[in-house]
């Protein structure tokens, strides 16, 4: 998360919102902070206690997302993450289809703003 951006608008960062996840065991713990965007706690990192930070980063290397969604609140669009791979392709690229089955999935923890005016496909 802290690389990506929106392949559309280029808005960075971005909104993460887990759904399902998995526990790595072994994990090797991080040397350092993310640096630009903490997507775990969903703030910038050099706002806060370093130190306490980096205690969250070891729980956060161990977690695997599963199924998730990612959302640029600059142009409203959202990519799911579905088996572990977030899919962020472009408007005409994508099958509205696999999108609503998606949201229908999920539909009770997609955010609302999502659920009913996301872009390129909402409920």
């Amino acid at each position: 998360m802290d690389i990506l951006i929106c392949p559309v608008c280029k808005n960075y960062p971005l909104e993460l919102h887990v759904f399902e996840v998995a526990e790595l065991k072994h994990a090797e713990p991080p040397k350092e902070a993310c640096s630009q965007f903490c997507s775990y706690k969903n703030i910038n990192p050099q706002s806060v206690d370093k130190e306490g930070l980096l205690k969250d980063c070891e729980r956060c290397v161990k977690i695997k997302i599963k199924y998730g969604l990612i959302v640029c609140n600059k142009c409203g669009r959202w990519y799911p993450i579905t088996d572990e791979i977030p899919v962020m392709l472009g408007d005409s690229q994508r099958n509205p289809r696999d999108d609503l089955n998606f949201l229908k999935l999920f539909e009770k923890q997609v955010p609302t703003e999502i659920l009913y005016k996301g872009k390129p496909t909402h409920l």
